[in-house]
């Protein structure tokens, strides 16, 4: 019986087989990568260092809401990734879900607000709005306005002239409109008084936002 199989025969056959398997292996795994990774655009929010080279990001996202994802490597500065994922820039993200993390698989810088980064008083005050919503939002709960209330901030405030009053005058607009959006409007009593509204936010927040401090130093 075995005399009269053909090996030629056999490893032609086997050889379509495995190539059918494989061809099958390749469309289930580019299946499962789409049905894993999603794309969106958003705004680093925060960054943690997570051991010599990793890093978490907090991001807020258009179509996500605030998303938390690590980044492998991203903290090397040979990472094609890490001149990507900087605070006070717009980012097109490609990432994979994960079961503690989502994972960065990609990163494009869309738009970088250069005018913030050379100005110390921008810099403190878009850190301020960027540690408000991170404080305010929850994971994975989307809402569009909040992340165009980011965009036109730091657009505005990119191109606005700093001086005490200016800054707090953004500070309190930020702040109402972000807390509006989450349906937490301050009544006009208290939108009319600093300290009232002050004590407003804080009642609403966990703990005492760091950039607060810095910004109570450059503003009357």
């Amino acid at each position: 019986m075995f005399q009269d199989l053909d090996v030629r025969d056999v490893a032609n056959k086997f050889s379509i087989i495995w190539s059918d398997f494989k061809n099958f292996l390749i469309f289930y795994f580019l299946n499962f990568l789409l049905f894993m990774t999603y794309q969106t655009t958003g705004i680093i929010l925060k960054i943690i260092d997570r051991g010599e080279a990793d890093q978490i990001f907090n991001i807020y996202t258009k179509d996500k809401g605030k998303i938390v994802a690590l980044g492998r490597g991203t903290k090397k500065i040979q990472s094609k990734l890490n001149g990507q994922l900087q605070p006070f820039s717009l980012v097109y993200l490609m990432v994979a879900s994960g079961k503690k993390y989502d994972h960065i698989a990609g990163a494009e810088n869309i738009k970088n607000f250069l005018k913030i980064k050379k100005s110390i008083r921008k810099i403190i005050l878009g850190s301020y709005a960027m540690e408000l919503v991170d404080k305010m939002t929850r994971e994975n709960e989307s809402e569009p306005e909040i992340f165009d209330l980011l965009v036109r901030f730091f657009e505005a405030i990119e191109l606005a002239e700093m001086d005490g009053k200016i800054i707090e005058a953004y500070r309190q607009n930020f702040l109402i409109k972000l807390f509006s959006i989450l349906g937490l409007t301050p009544p006009p009593e208290i939108i009319c008084s600093k300290n009232k509204l002050a004590k407003f936010s804080q009642e609403h927040l966990e703990c005492e936002l760091k950039s607060l401090n810095l910004l109570n130093l450059i503003s009357p």
